[in-house]
């Protein structure tokens, strides 16, 4: 009875050494795929501040006020007059569609369907 105990420790310290061995090697992978986002976070964080400062540059007035200059006959741009800037309440007002009846057409629709068949 003594040498079935040990055999069967001898087989769960196996089985526990392997157990171990497996969790461990997952958590390795897992902690190479976490240094590989990690980089992946950085250089993405690298490459929008590059774009962001490149932005900037891009839109600074005085670049923008050479380029319209320079290019002045080809785009025709003038300058923005202060009559141009309206309200969004002295926008004209949309055209309003005519209002259908029951069956479904306008009475302006439905004369002018009946003179033309005529």
């Amino acid at each position: 009875m003594f040498k079935t105990l040990e055999v069967v420790m001898i087989a769960v310290m196996l089985a526990a050494a392997g157990w171990t061995y497996k969790i461990k090697h997952e958590a390795e992978a897992l902690e190479n795929q976490l240094f590989a986002v990690e980089r992946q976070i950085k250089s993405q964080k690298e490459a929008m501040a590059i774009l962001s400062a490149d932005l900037t540059l891009l839109v600074q007035p005085s670049r923008l006020q050479r380029l319209a200059e320079a290019y002045q006959a080809e785009l025709q741009l003038e300058p923005l007059k202060p009559e141009q800037i309206i309200e969004p309440d002295e926008l004209p007002a949309p055209a309003v569609a005519p209002v259908l009846d029951g069956a479904g057409e306008s009475e302006d629709v439905a004369s002018n369907t009946t003179a033309m068949v005529r």
